[in-house]
């Protein structure tokens, strides 16, 4: 949190001394970000304290024998992932090739379930990839207000089963 205060202080300072500043669009993605990150590991702990097994970050290793990283996921003792979550944040819509990155590593891992949440939105072929891959897909143009809609997710996917 302390980080990205000094970010936004840092970039009003830039933003003082120059009407457009390339300092700004490359900082403020990454601060969205470790805002996100925090936010995820809120979710966890709460998840836990109702005795649910998630973590984030999620480090769960593959198949393949590769170790993959997630936002937050679902792994019960058995250690089979019950649900993956990762993010793709972005100033413009999110193309395919980010939708095929999280696919290769739902597929590696085997979850039950895998969630790509997206800011702002994905583009329309990515949509398609992603519906056919069968991955759940959470948009929104504000990054932080993805975390309540994955949690709710999650939620209704336990209790579910």
């Amino acid at each position: 949190m302390v980080l990205i205060i000094a970010v936004q202080i840092a970039m009003l300072a830039v933003a003082r001394q120059a009407p457009f500043s390339l300092l700004r669009f490359a900082v403020v993605p990454f601060a969205l970000l470790l805002e996100s990150k925090t936010d995820f590991e809120t979710m966890a702990t709460d998840f836990v304290k109702r005795g649910v097994k998630a973590k984030a970050p999620a480090a769960i290793v593959g198949k393949s024998g590769v170790r993959h990283e997630f936002a937050f996921a679902v792994v019960p003792e058995s250690g089979k992932p019950r649900v993956v979550i990762d993010t793709e944040l972005s100033v413009k819509d999110v193309d395919e090739m980010k939708v095929l990155k999280f696919y290769v590593k739902v597929y590696d891992v085997g979850p039950e379930k895998a969630v790509l949440c997206v800011s702002p939105r994905l583009g329309e072929r990515a949509s398609a990839l992603a519906k056919e891959y069968r991955i759940q897909v959470l948009e929104d143009e504000t990054p932080r207000k993805l975390i309540p809609k994955a949690a709710k997710f999650v939620s209704e996917f336990s209790n579910s089963k």
